[in-house]
């Protein structure tokens, strides 16, 4: 079968000579065409030895590329730009920033001036490259510290009001839940392990088994994956900016259902001041929650921790200023402190969140979980159910008392202005 496709390649190839040119002609320009050199390639020939190599690297940093957007969904500032990405490897090893302290050993960052040339700035103007702003291997240094929103070492004594909280949260429950056995054998929280599972797929197994949706009318509400309001986030007028919380599950309360007696009060006070936290009307939230893929980052779910328990407590925190101002004998502070969970399918890790002094927010680790330990697992459901139950109870009791005591004074200098001014004919 070789011949007959040799015989018509060499009449096609005959075909293709010119039959006007004599055949002396076409011997000299055969001749020429023989003696030019041949032309150079334009590859260099270090590319050229390594052609295979650069593609197959082409080819994973595109992964990567697609992997950090799903891993990074519940953060708002996505930069793109031509600059080149920097490896999570810094992150490693970026320094530890010594700070001083003050009398109660609580850090004292340095006051934030220009960056060297070495940091990239990363507020939401500057040229980035294609990496979620919490991702940033200084974030915790430069933008989180500038806005005063510190990691305190899990060891460190908690304030007293904290450890009240934390204690709560830590309490048994006589409310039945899943028996040592049941964990142990449920193929689907298995699943999370053996095949590496990404974050939609961790987050549905722990929706609703864990992180109860409260039903229609109920105080309680739960928001998924809705930006809190820019107004929320702690800004201490640094070019370093804390990115804006979207917080794959936050916890709080409903307007009308929480605080029924009190709308007219939440109205004259604005949304900037009235607890609201997002566009879904959540009001005065406590509870974060942020979840990864196995494989996942949990530092950088850790910084999206800490910027969203600080927005929560800056809300809380202008109720209580509100109450300062008031000058009411009956006014009783709100409890700020809030919680947040960075997780994946095989860890959580439980934080708590609370306002030092006029400035200063602090995040120290209460707990970690592996959640393919039953016990574990059942302690990290007890853990999340009690800080449910603290905030649809005790903290609720204090936000809607505090609310009414606003409302009571107001109405008070309302009428005090009523009586002492002129009368007009």
């Amino acid at each position: 079968m070789d011949e007959p496709l040799q015989s018509t390649k060499r009449r096609l190839d005959t075909s293709l000579e010119t039959p006007s040119l004599p055949a002396t002609k076409r011997a000299r320009l055969s001749k020429t065409n023989l003696q030019q050199p041949a032309p150079k390639r334009p590859r260099a020939s270090f590319l050229e030895d390594h052609v295979g190599r650069t593609d197959t690297i082409s080819e994973w940093l595109e992964s990567i590329g697609s992997d950090r957007e799903k891993r990074c969904r519940s953060d708002s500032y996505l930069h793109h730009s031509s600059d080149d990405p920097i490896s999570r490897d810094l992150t490693r090893s970026a320094p530890e920033t010594a700070y001083a302290r003050d009398a109660e050993g609580y850090a004292v960052p340095p006051t934030s001036g220009p960056s060297n040339g070495s940091i990239a700035p990363s507020d939401a103007g500057s040229s980035r490259s294609s990496r979620a702003l919490v991702e940033d291997p200084y974030y915790r240094d430069q933008n989180l510290a500038a806005n005063h929103v510190h990691m305190r070492h899990r060891d460190e004594q908690l304030p007293e009001h904290v450890a009240n909280v934390v204690d709560y949260a830590r309490r048994n429950r006589e409310s039945p839940g899943p028996s040592l056995d049941e964990i142990y054998h449920d193929r689907a929280l298995g699943e999370l392990e053996m095949r590496g599972l990404d974050e939609p797929r961790v987050e549905d197994y722990f929706r609703d088994r864990v992180f109860p949706q409260p039903s229609y009318g109920n105080s309680l509400e739960r928001s998924d994956r809705q930006p809190m309001s820019r107004h929320a986030v702690p800004n201490a007028g640094s070019r370093f900016k804390i990115s804006n919380p979207i917080p794959d599950m936050l916890y709080g309360y409903s307007r009308h259902h929480a605080f029924p007696d009190q709308q007219t009060q939440l109205i004259s006070m604005g949304n900037e001041m009235n607890g609201t936290a997002n566009n879904q009307s959540l009001m005065y939230p406590f509870f974060v929650i942020e979840f990864k893929g196995n494989g996942g980052d949990l530092w950088v779910a850790t910084n999206q921790c800490l910027g969203g328990s600080a927005s929560c407590i800056n809300i809380a925190e202008r109720l209580n200023r509100q109450l300062r101002e008031s000058k009411s004998s009956k006014v009783k502070p709100v409890d700020s402190t809030a919680f947040s969970i960075a997780m994946n399918g095989t860890e959580a890790r439980l934080y708590v969140s609370w306002k030092h002094n006029d400035l200063d927010y602090y995040t120290q680790k209460v707990k970690s979980f592996l959640l393919q330990d039953p016990e574990h697992y059942i302690e990290f459901r007890k853990h999340v159910k009690n800080i449910i139950d603290w905030g649809k109870d005790q903290r609720l009791k204090e936000i809607s008392e505090s609310l009414d005591t606003l409302l009571e004074e107001s109405r008070r200098l309302t009428l005090r202005s009523s009586e002492i001014s002129p009368s007009t004919d």
